[in-house]
This record gives C-alpha cells, sequence and structure tokens, in this order.
C-alpha cells in the first residue's frame, strides 16, 4: 500500500482551528505574524512575514469579512439584550436597555471589524490553501519552509 499524502484541499480541523486562534489575535492566519493593520481600521496590503496578500486578489473578497462582522456585531447586541432582560428579570427597564443597545449599536462594528476580516481570512486559507500567486511578488518573496 502506497503511502498516505496529505491532500492540501481537504479540510482540516486543527488547522481551521489554528487559522482560526491567529485570526481572533489580530495576527496573520497563515504564519502568525502581528503588524497586519496600520491602525485599527486599515489593513496593510500583505503580511510582513509571509507575504500573503490579504484581500486574495478579488475585488469583492471582504464582502465575506463584512459579513462576518454584521453577524458579529448583531450577535452581540442580541445577546446584550437577552443578559440585560434576564439580570434585571421581573422588572425590566425596557427604556434604558433600548438606549443601551442603540449606544451598543455604533461601536460594536468597530470594535470587531478588524477581527471579523481575520476570521474571513482564516476561513478562506482553510477552505483554499495558499497558493504562489496569492504570495505579493507572486513567489518572488518566497518564504523559507514553504512549499507547494
Amino acid at each position: 500500500m502506497p503511502p498516505r499524502t496529505a491532500d492540501p484541499v481537504q479540510f482540516e480541523f486543527r488547522r481551521a482551528m489554528l487559522h482560526l486562534g491567529r485570526a481572533l489575535l489580530r495576527r496573520c492566519p497563515n504564519c502568525g505574524a502581528p503588524g497586519l493593520f496600520r491602525r485599527w481600521l486599515w489593513m496593510r496590503r500583505s503580511c510582513p512575514r509571509c507575504h500573503l496578500i490579504l484581500d486574495r486578489g478579488e475585488p469583492d473578497y471582504f464582502l465575506g469579512g463584512y459579513v462576518v462582522n454584521f453577524v458579529t456585531a448583531e450577535f452581540t447586541i442580541a445577546f446584550g439584550a437577552l443578559l440585560a432582560v434576564v439580570a434585571t428579570w421581573p422588572t425590566v427597564p425596557w427604556n434604558a436597555i433600548k438606549w443601551g443597545l442603540l449606544l451598543l449599536m455604533i461601536p460594536a462594528p468597530l470594535v470587531t471589524y478588524p477581527f471579523a476580516k481575520l476570521v474571513w481570512l482564516a476561513i478562506d486559507l482553510t477552505l483554499r490553501p495558499v497558493t504562489w500567486a496569492d504570495l505579493e511578488g507572486h513567489g518572488e518573496n518566497r518564504p523559507t519552509g514553504f512549499s507547494d
């Protein structure tokens, strides 16, 4: 029986969790390097260590990041409402909850934005592994230890 080789397209739970964990720490999901953001909301073009192009070369790439950000912000607001109702039951201060949630609506998407972009990149890297075309310079900046 020939030795079994790893299929790079096959889903691996461990690799997916590694990518997701790095993304939640605001690090490159591919190599774990910090410094992907110039400021809280401004992402660099590529990773400073592995040179992965962070938008993966598609004009509408971060629509997925937008969806992750939108869903995360909405769940944050919904969970906040549920928590407030449960904590104050049976005399729920509906007006205070309403105004508190309205105030939470503005910062929630801004706080989750960089994480959402990197979570989407982590999901994409898990389902579509890195190729030489995904690296800045199309492979001219070949990182050590990377193989096709």
